[in-house]
């Protein structure tokens, strides 16, 4: 019997898992991506000049505070290759986030999740394999058109099923917000 070539290459994708790596956050502090004492790492793809990435911020402090004690583990990815590490602090303090901060100032963190705008999630199992990117849940239903309240928690819903040691049942979902642009500029539009 021979594998059909989609499925083959499919599987393949599925195994893929970070290289290793340490990443520096803005106060010098050092974190292992992937980190054998997690269970996962949210990385939270951020600008400080995104209304809708800055309408996140609660509910990015309260799903990291919520799901510390579960073995879960929170960065914010700042993608903005033009602002200062002393603009990150400051916006951080604005929005009471402790979250650690990292300056993705080349997009590796982008690229390696493939991150298409902020604010967008990307959770990572603890062997490093990409569970879940996407929307953090379905508060903006287009741009310009935020819900009352959000009806579905994407984010929340892979991290419960990571943390059972579950596969996600949806590992990718539409995320709306501002464009990440090579170029550091950002621009409110939904990703393709």
């Amino acid at each position: 019997m021979t594998s059909h070539p989609i499925a083959c290459l499919l599987l393949a994708i599925a195994s893929l898992s970070l290289p290793a790596s340490t990443l520096t956050d803005i106060d010098g502090n050092k974190h292992l991506l992937p980190d054998p004492a997690t269970k996962a790492t949210i990385v939270y793809f951020v600008t400080h000049d995104c209304p809708i990435s800055n309408r996140f911020m609660p509910e990015i402090r309260r799903i990291c505070d919520q799901y510390s004690s579960q073995g879960a583990r929170c960065l914010m990815a700042y993608v903005d290759p033009t602002v200062s590490a002393d603009k990150i602090r400051e916006h951080r303090q604005t929005y009471e986030n402790d979250v650690p901060a990292v300056h993705d100032l080349k997009h590796a963190l982008v690229d390696l999740a493939d991150a298409s705008v902020t604010p967008e999630a990307a959770l990572f199992d603890r062997s490093g394999g990409l569970a879940y990117r996407g929307r953090i849940n379905n508060f903006y239903a287009d741009l310009g058109k935020p819900r009352r309240q959000a009806t579905q928690h994407d984010l929340r819903d892979a991290l419960d099923e990571v943390l059972a040691g579950k596969a996600v049942s949806q590992p990718r979902t539409q995320a709306v917000g501002c464009f990440i642009s090579p170029f550091g500029t950002s621009k409110e539009e939904e990703s393709p």
